[in-house]
């Protein structure tokens, strides 16, 4: 569940950043990819997480794609990136999401 739970957070901050947010949800949004190339870096990825990640968040091939390549690299086991993603979650009110992952 914890890759599902980055994965969710990268999408919604992704499809954020394409609309009118809010700084907080941009700077959180950035921290999370910070954090998540940190962990591709260390498992020697070449995987860019960014906002063309998510240029439609509703195509399944992409999530799974993504979700993969997280799982694969450990990102979903990772404290600060799951502090990261909680804390975008948090900041784009998805705190539902947040009730069912814990």
């Amino acid at each position: 569940m914890s890759v599902e739970l980055v994965v969710t957070a990268l999408l919604a901050g992704a499809a954020a950043s394409t609309s009118n947010t809010t700084t907080a949800a941009v700077d959180a949004y950035a921290a999370l990819t910070t954090e998540i190339r940190r962990v591709l870096r260390r498992r020697e990825e070449d995987f860019v997480v960014d906002a063309e990640v998510a240029e439609d968040v509703h195509v399944p091939e992409q999530r799974a794609d993504l979700t993969a390549t997280l799982t694969a690299t450990g990102a979903g086991d990772d404290p600060e990136v799951l502090i990261r993603a909680r804390d975008l979650l948090v900041v784009l009110g998805y705190r539902s999401m947040l009730e069912i992952a814990d």
